[in-house]
């Protein structure tokens, strides 16, 4: 059995992580609705020069896409890493089409030391936690671009 395939059975095995709903389309849209919200508060909070609160938004906007997919497709999550293992899973298994690259720039299971870039949870996490309220606006400009992509595909999966 893959990683992805045992951390998803231990995920379903909680309740406060990961359980089977419905298929939910309302909800999914929802959750994409307040993907496209956190995107334009984004926007405001870089324009105020609050970059690290940008950051975190920006974080939201791609994780309510994944909600929006997990939802569409029966699952409702409370763990992001259980989020990332369905959603993996949902691509493994060619329930949906979805760059699986984008999805491991958002976050992995594993914690690779050698990694050139962290996740963007990775540096969410720092952002948040940390003490410095300046980032680098370079890779502000990389989330707003995943976040991009990860909207359209998130419509494309939706839309099927």
């Amino acid at each position: 059995m893959s990683q992805v395939d045992n951390h998803l059975k231990w995920c379903l095995k909680d309740p406060n992580r990961l359980i089977k709903i419905q298929p939910d389309d309302r909800l999914a849209q929802d959750h994409l609705d307040k993907s496209e919200y956190n995107s334009e508060v984004m926007k405001d909070l870089e324009n105020l020069k609050r970059f690290d609160w940008a950051l975190n938004v920006g974080f939201y906007a791609i994780y309510h896409c994944f909600l929006a997919v997990l939802a569409k497709h029966g699952y409702e999550s409370k763990n992001q890493r259980c989020s990332i293992s369905a959603i993996l899973k949902l691509i493994d298994d060619k329930k949906i089409d979805f760059d699986k690259e984008l999805v491991l720039q958002f976050d992995t299971l594993e914690v690779d030391k050698e990694a050139a870039r962290p996740t963007i949870r990775q540096s969410r996490e720092t952002s948040t936690y940390g003490i410095a309220s300046s980032i680098d606006t370079k890779q502000l400009d990389e989330v707003k671009e995943i976040i991009k992509k990860i909207q359209r595909e998130t419509i494309k999966v939706l839309s099927s």
